[in-house]
């Protein structure tokens, strides 16, 4: 009779207890909460289209200006014959809005150096031409995909080893698209300065790109 007895008194608790966790308040609306966390997000690689990877070594050889085919002439240096084109710049970013700053970035830019250490010939500089952004639908606008520098940026003799120059400015919440899309590059050699200081030898020069808030 005891054990009944408790099992009984047991079972009366329980069922107090379920009761007084009702509300009973229930209406033909009923609703809770959902809490979103979106992170900042800053990704960013290059890929090569010439080789369908991403960017690895690129070699500018520059016998082929100067000591073969038609540009073997007594007199003449063609710097301009040497390009590397077709790279790009794909990236992730996820900023805040104007509304919502604090601990946050609004927007975000794009740089790019020489790494320290690197070596590079003499009154030399390697000019890196970006074109506009290319997206994938829905990816971002124009504006969010930020806006290149006129002209690109000249590392070597103007911008040295070890300096950051602007290459993308004003980046917003966007994704570019894998592979063919984002920033388009091109290399190109250009001398800049007084060809005495020029020198052969074999340089090697780690070119590093920053995807990095303002």
């Amino acid at each position: 009779m005891k054990n009944f007895k408790s099992i009984f008194a047991l079972a009366a608790v329980i069922g107090f207890q379920q009761l007084s966790a009702q509300d009973n308040n229930d209406t033909n609306i009923a609703s809770h909460i959902l809490d979103v966390n979106v992170p900042e997000v800053a990704l960013l690689d290059i890929y090569d289209s010439n080789t369908g990877t991403e960017a690895a070594a690129i070699m500018f050889d520059m016998t082929n200006v100067t000591l073969s085919g038609t540009n073997a002439e007594a007199g003449l240096y063609a710097f301009e014959d040497i390009s590397y084109t077709d790279l790009y710049l794909n990236y992730t970013s996820v900023v805040a809005n104007a509304a919502n700053t604090e601990g946050y970035d609004l927007t975000r830019k794009i740089n790019v150096q020489f790494e320290p250490g690197s070596t590079f010939p003499g009154n030399l500089d390697l000019r890196i031409m970006p074109e506009a952004p290319v997206i994938i639908t829905d990816g971002g606008t124009a504006d969010s995909a930020g806006t290149v520098m006129p002209g690109g940026v000249a590392l070597g003799a103007t911008v040295p080893v070890g300096t950051d120059a602007l290459l993308v400015d004003s980046i917003e919440s966007v994704y570019t698209g894998d592979q063919d899309y984002g920033v388009r590059l091109t290399y190109s050699l250009e001398q800049n300065g007084n060809f005495a200081g020029y020198n052969a030898g074999s340089y090697q020069s780690t070119i590093v790109y920053t995807l990095t808030d303002l």
